[in-house]
């Protein structure tokens, strides 16, 4: 009897330990599950509203509910997300656009989209002051503009000024408005979710020129990591996903709650124009049945691989199908409705 219980016991353990998916340490007669440590790498040196998806996540135990230490990491050109995620820094790096992946990739950089957020996000934008009476892409033929050198929208406005056969005066100003609000650019790249609403919140009034209005059609952020992570260890990967798509989900329901878990951690931001931000940040993501949250497919980077081939900026040809997976957001979802 006592060696059929033991038997019964340890098959127990044994099956608690499948189940769990990771490491686990048994003292006595208690199992204790040790969390999987992973590293994400974030775009850009500052916390904003553009975060807080993850850092809801974080405070509302998402990623602790699937046994996981997430440790996310600011990045800045010196450690951005493709470099730190190809050497092994991080496992897994977010981007502001599918086109930084592709490029990386024609270099030979093993990585390929896990999620993307924002489909037909249009967030590059072109801004102009209102009293410019400049509203339309051909109003910028001849005129001076300030570009983002070393970021993936100067060349997606590049592209759509060279389609409709525009050519104006480039000046490489990065995010310093100053040219631009001292009238001394007549137009300059931005962000939707930032430029436009803190230019606003100074009373300066503004035209913003969208590339989607002339046809180009862009996406927002999306997290990616190198296949061989995705196919050794494809339970993190997914675990990670489901915990940031139901954080996903409690912001676009509770966008005040939310937003508090970045506002805590850095208390000298502006809550309204972080509220407002969240607004225009969450408005595109993708939430419905027929385009759930982290969607991708292969007309959307089709689209973006064809532009950079077109603009001569992948040093190498390679099928873009290969370039992004669907299987967990396919899975997770999937899981979700029998769920429901």
């Amino acid at each position: 009897m006592i060696a059929k219980q033991s038997l019964t016991v340890t098959l127990i353990i044994m099956f608690l330990i499948v189940l769990v998916g990771c490491s686990t340490e048994i003292t006595g007669n208690a199992i204790t599950v040790q969390e999987a440590e992973i590293s994400v790498r974030l775009p850009v040196p500052v916390m904003g509203a553009h975060f807080t998806q993850y850092f809801a996540s974080l405070d509302k135990g998402y990623y602790t509910d699937e046994n996981l230490d997430v440790q996310f990491n600011f990045g800045d050109p010196q450690t951005n997300p493709i470099k730190m995620v190809a050497v092994g820094a991080d496992n897994i790096g977010l981007i502001g656009s599918p086109e930084t992946l592709l490029i990386a990739r024609s270099k030979g950089i093993p990585v390929k989209a896990i999620a993307t957020f924002h489909r037909n996000s249009d967030f590059f934008v072109i801004i102009t002051k209102k009293e410019s009476n400049i509203t339309t892409l051909h109003d910028l033929k001849g005129k001076k503009v300030g570009f983002f050198y070393g970021h993936s929208s100067t060349d997606i406005i590049r592209h759509l000024l060279r389609k409709h056969d525009i050519t104006v005066e480039e000046v490489n100003v990065g995010q310093d408005y100053s040219q631009f609000v001292a009238d001394k650019l007549d137009a300059q790249f931005a962000f939707r979710t930032l430029a436009p609403i803190t230019l606003s919140d100074k009373g300066i009034e503004l035209n913003v020129i969208s590339p989607a209005d002339y046809g180009v059609n862009t996406h927002g952020l999306t997290l990616f990591a190198l296949e061989h992570t995705i196919e050794e260890n494809p339970e993190l990967i997914k675990k990670f996903l489901r915990a940031t798509f139901k954080g996903t989900k409690f912001v676009l329901g509770n966008p005040d709650d939310a937003l508090k878990s970045v506002l805590t951690r850095e208390p000298e931001l502006n809550p309204q124009l972080q509220r407002k931000q969240l607004d225009v940040f969450t408005k595109p993501i993708s939430n419905s049945e027929e385009f759930p949250i982290g969607y991708m497919d292969d007309k959307m980077f089709a689209e973006a691989y064809a532009r950079l081939l077109e603009e001569d900026l992948l040093e190498n040809e390679f099928n873009v199908s290969e370039a992004f997976t669907t299987q967990f957001i396919d899975e997770i979802h999937s899981e979700s409705q029998l769920v429901q």
